[in-house]
């Protein structure tokens, strides 16, 4: 089960199952989860690696949502294509670095960068996904947008993501190409409608500053299509008090609010 391998004063454990996972989880103290370690600069002292775990690489499709493991590979995403993967979800996991990175890259591992907020935390933040996180005797579902840290005890073993369907979906991603730095930043903004009346709205920001514009959305529903032009500029002076509010404590690049006010200019212009 220990199965141990050292390296560099790095001691690596292998767990092959969940309940193997949790043994070593609470017999040995300071072990840190590690997937294909493509976001980490240096190894922690000790760490256990899950890619021996079946149960976390998974990919169902259900009719009102698909579900994935934490251990899916963004090349797999990749594989399923917009007929069976959300548009902007297919359009986000192309921007990310390479075809070999994403061959080894994960979904969990993309998502769980709680410090970076990376590509795929706005339109999953958009879409309305739900984190599952299982412990030795219970499980605990938690919406992204509640979403801060990890349950104590507990891993993350998968990731809900509702079908809709959507009029409008735009995602764009800003910062060098295929490189996360303290510039980079994801824009998902979805919108569906019934009888030019919208009857969904999601825009969500995710990087230095991350959230979703919940006001904003709200007050938008019900309003008819097209939208007049004139009625642009106070949608984005709301969404600019938003972001001022998430970003209240947070250092960050003023480029960024720029940036995300153009794109919201952007997306309005798209509903006029």
């Amino acid at each position: 089960m220990e199965n141990k391998a050292s390296e560099k004063n790095t001691d690596i454990f292998y767990a092959r199952n969940l309940n193997e996972l949790f043994y070593q989880l609470k017999t040995i103290a300071n072990l840190r989860i590690v997937g294909s370690c493509t976001a980490l600069s240096s190894l922690p002292e000790k760490m256990i690696s899950t890619t021996l775990i079946r149960e976390f690489n998974h990919i169902e499709k259900h009719e009102r949502y698909i579900e994935f493991g934490p251990a899916t590979t963004l090349s797999e995403l990749q594989a399923l294509g917009e007929r069976h993967l959300p548009q902007i979800l297919m359009e986000a996991t192309d921007t990310i670095a390479n075809p070999f990175i994403r061959n080894i890259a994960t979904i969990g591992g993309n998502l769980m960068d709680t410090e970076r907020k990376n590509t795929l935390y706005a339109p999953l933040l958009a879409l309305d996904s739900v984190l599952e996180f299982k412990g030795p005797s219970d499980i605990k579902y938690i919406p992204l947008i509640s979403f801060t840290s990890v349950p104590k005890d507990k891993v993350l073993t998968n990731i809900r993501v509702p079908l809709n369907e959507w009029d409008v979906q735009i995602f764009k991603r800003l910062g060098p190409e295929h490189k996360i730095t303290e510039n980079s930043a994801s824009f998902a903004f979805l919108v569906s409608s019934e009888k030019s009346i919208i009857s969904n709205l999601r825009i969500a920001c995710s990087g230095k500053v991350t959230f979703r514009c919940i006001a904003l959305e709200n007050k938008m529903l019900g309003l008819r299509l097209p939208l007049p032009i004139k009625s642009l500029e106070a949608y984005i002076d709301d969404a600019a008090e938003e972001f001022d509010r998430a970003a209240e404590k947070t250092e960050y690049n003023p480029m960024l609010r720029r940036q995300f006010l153009n794109l919201m200019r952007y997306a309005f212009e798209q509903l006029t």
